[in-house]
């Protein structure tokens, strides 16, 4: 009888420590991938790392427990990667000018957060096709008389770090450019009045002008100077000579081709922003 209840009661042990084994990992956020062995990836796990403070792109909010909820364009993009591709992720999150280094140093498997293929990044790290094209833009303050490109010389120009819209603001004859880690910090310099210009993604300009009745803005043109050579598509960054380049470039390129890529677009930038 005592061999009995022994035995039950390791049996019960068992069970508790195989319900949380585990437990101790922490995770930003996981993708809920089937276990579809026929998908490319089946099986396999990712850390994904991304700068969320680019909005309309990628944000997160903490509940009072602390739990982090990301959402965004990326974030979309990413579970439909997740989903396709049949791998489970977790999302590290950090400051954008350490992206770079996070694939460097092996801490992350891929960076995906509005990130354009540079030349000056491509000698650090490989990148898939573009899967967004990027545009860009100038916050200003409303009466700064600030209305075009040519208007900015000699002004006060913010930009986030270690980001193509501060090599794009460094061409502004005579300005003098800061840098800040993230768009919020740049954005609430200019609300209080310490740079007269952001250097910012055009999908953001009409978001911040509602959001906030002293802010104006307008796009770079096309065929404008500052954006000559800078690059304009967004892509997934990798390390040098990673193998997940070819069956990511390849989902890629399904996804714009079915539409799906669109749609997710137009949820999170509208319409507009794939007419134009």
């Amino acid at each position: 009888m005592k061999l009995k209840k022994i035995l039950a009661l390791l049996a019960a042990s068992v069970l508790t420590l195989g319900l949380f084994a585990g437990c101790g990992e922490e995770t930003k956020e996981t993708g809920a991938a089937g276990g579809d062995s026929s998908k490319p990836l089946s099986g396999k796990h990712y850390v994904i790392a991304l700068s969320a403070s680019f909005k309309n792109f990628e944000s997160v909010t903490v509940d009072e427990e602390g739990n982090e909820t990301y959402e965004g364009l990326d974030i979309d993009f990413i579970e439909q990667l997740s989903k396709d591709l049949g791998f489970t992720y977790e999302i590290s999150n950090m400051q954008f000018s350490g992206l770079i280094g996070a694939l460097q140093s092996g801490r992350a498997d891929m960076v995906i957060s509005g990130m354009t293929a540079t030349d000056e990044r491509r000698k650090n790290v490989d990148f898939s096709i573009g899967y967004i094209q990027a545009r860009d833009a100038f916050l200003v303050k409303k009466g700064s008389g600030i209305t075009t490109v040519d208007d900015l010389t000699g002004k006060k120009i913010g930009c986030s770090t270690g980001t193509s819209y501060e090599d794009m603001a460094r061409r502004v004859p005579n300005a003098q450019v800061s840098t800040f880690d993230g768009q919020p910090a740049v954005l609430q310099e200019l609300l209080n009045g310490r740079i007269d210009a952001m250097c910012t993604d055009g999908s953001l300009i009409d978001g911040f002008m509602k959001q906030y009745d002293e802010i104006d803005g307008f796009m770079v043109p096309v065929d404008s100077s500052l954006s000559e050579g800078v690059a304009k598509e967004f892509a997934i960054a990798f390390p040098k000579d990673s193998e997940l380049k070819k069956v990511f470039d390849e989902e890629i390129q399904t996804l714009k081709d079915n539409g799906t890529m669109d749609q997710i677009i137009v949820k999170w930038l509208g319409e507009a922003y794939i007419g134009e």
